[in-house]
This record gives C-alpha cells, sequence and structure tokens, in this order.
C-alpha cells in the first residue's frame, strides 16, 4: 500500500510524493507533526493546507478560492450571481453545501464549466438557469 507524503527541500519547497508502506522503518511523532522513515529519507505526513491543496489538485481537483479546493466533478450548479459552486442540483437553502469562487479563479471556473457544458455534460452545471437561485 503506498501512501502520499511530503518530501521536504527546504521550509518552503517541497514535493507530495508516494512511498510503500513496505520501505517505512519507522513513523514518529515531533512537535505534533508525524514523520516515516525509510532508507531513502525522512517524509512526513500531509498536514498543512497547502500540502492538502498540492495533493488534491493532482488528483484532480481545482483551487477556487484562497480557502477552497473542490473536486469540479462533483459541482452540480454555478450561481454566477452569487459566484458560487453548489454540490446539489438545486440549492434553495444555505445548508446547501457549496464553495465560494473568487475573483482571481472566476475565469478558469466559468472556462471549467462552459468545456463541460459544451462536451454535453449528462446535466449542465449551470442547470440552465440564467443567473442566481431558483426556488422552483
Amino acid at each position: 500500500m503506498k501512501i502520499p507524503v511530503v518530501k521536504r527541500f527546504n521550509k518552503k519547497e517541497f514535493d507530495i510524493i508516494f512511498i510503500d508502506l513496505e520501505d517505512v522503518l519507522l513513523m514518529r511523532s515531533y512537535r505534533g507533526e508525524v514523520y516515516y522513515q525509510t532508507r531513502e529519507g525522512l517524509y512526513s505526513q500531509i498536514s498543512t493546507f497547502e500540502e492538502h491543496e498540492r495533493f488534491l489538485v493532482e488528483q484532480g481537483f481545482k483551487k477556487v478560492d484562497r480557502c477552497y479546493v473542490v473536486q469540479m466533478d462533483q459541482v452540480e450548479f454555478f450561481d454566477d450571481v452569487q459566484q458560487r459552486l453548489y454540490f446539489v442540483k438545486r440549492p434553495v437553502n444555505s445548508d446547501s453545501p457549496s464553495a465560494p469562487v473568487s475573483g482571481a479563479h472566476l475565469k478558469s471556473v466559468e472556462k471549467l464549466i462552459n468545456h463541460a457544458d459544451s462536451e454535453g455534460a449528462s446535466t449542465s452545471i449551470r442547470n440552465n438557469l440564467s443567473g442566481g437561485l431558483s426556488t422552483n
């Protein structure tokens, strides 16, 4: 079994790699962080938002806001007035799972949505709504 870990080059630079559990010699904790020792080196468990973000983006997720990384394949509805992605077809209340889309990421999100729509996805992410939530 392989697990994702952080291989650090210095304080700011790192890669996310996979190591085989059979290669792990020991696991230890230091200052609240988990480390895996192999014959090739010492690796830390993914723990920071930046590390999780890099791992998830490599798995097909998309950063849509400073604090949000989403699985775009799960998006059902984009409210272009509120600039929010929803994971249900007809969000009608504040309990519907959603993520904001920041201005910095809006164009790339819209491009992905338009691409999904043009490929004839079984359900349009925009749900054929021309802005705003529908309560019908």
